[in-house]
């Protein structure tokens, strides 16, 4: 029997390996520069984030408490409501979670990680360190927890997060036209990775642009892309050097201040 994880991989690849030959937005290598990097942290990361949610679910279960009057409006409500109420409000929390590790240092130095790949694909989704995987899932979940969604609601929408975050990362050049203001897509969440410190402070929701709208984080400029991704600063290519980049590193590097929000 196959593994779910290398099933999911297997799907991956057969999706996005042949949309990014045929729809490529930047001329680049299936088998480009960290790679291999990124690859470990999918298999690492499909376990630890799986080992988060079991975590979070026994931790909700014994430390919180869940608000009776919510929790019964919302099981009372249809599954597709439901749904989009769940998805809703976890894109808010994870907004303010990822403004939050662009604006505290310590946590930038984790997230910095995700931001180091110069080669943004459908593989590059994946490399996110495991306190930054920790923390912003925390953020996400735990709300849902308390307020009641069932596991199968919780569940429709961690494959629905996962396939999004793979489609705003991958090297597509595909115009997504009105679409692009409904749901997150390349062409909004590559100016997340533009290598320029001014684009830093874009786009930071994971789903909904709208939401980024509405706190005047907003930034798709018609009919243009980055050319370039990455830091200002040198980040190890090697998965277990960037495991402890963020111990090591001393100076200061560029982050997100309050005067630029």
């Amino acid at each position: 029997m196959i593994p779910d994880v290398l099933k999911g991989f297997m799907v991956l690849v057969f999706v996005f390996i042949p949309l990014e030959r045929m729809f490529a937005l930047h001329g680049q290598k299936i088998f480009r520069v960290g790679w291999q990097t990124d690859l470990t942290y999918y298999f690492t990361g499909y376990f630890i984030g799986k080992g988060v949610l079991q975590v979070l679910l026994v931790f909700s279960l014994l430390s919180l408490q869940t608000v009776p009057v919510l929790s019964n409006l919302v099981a009372s409500q249809p599954v597709w409501l439901q749904f989009l109420e769940a998805a809703a409000i976890a894109d808010f929390c994870y907004y303010f979670a990822h403004k939050l590790l662009h604006t505290v240092p310590w946590l930038w130095k984790f997230h910095a990680v995700h931001h180091s790949t110069t080669h943004l694909d459908w593989l590059a989704t994946v490399r996110v360190h495991p306190f930054d995987q920790v923390f912003t899932k925390t953020c996400q979940i735990v709300p849902l927890y308390c307020l009641g969604f069932s596991s199968e609601v919780l569940a429709a929408y961690a494959l629905f997060c996962s396939g999004i975050a793979f489609l705003i990362h991958s090297n597509i050049r595909i115009q997504f036209r009105f679409l692009k203001w409904l749901i997150a897509t390349p062409q909004f969440h590559h100016w997340h990775h533009d290598d320029s410190p001014k684009f830093y402070n874009k786009n930071f929701a994971a789903q909904f642009p709208f939401i980024d709208l509405l706190f005047g984080t907003l930034y798709i400029p018609k009919d243009r892309m980055p050319e370039r991704y990455g830091l200002e600063i040198s980040v190890p290519t090697n998965y277990f050097k960037q495991l402890v980049f963020p111990f090591k590193i001393r100076r200061h590097f560029p982050f997100l201040n309050k005067s630029q929000l």
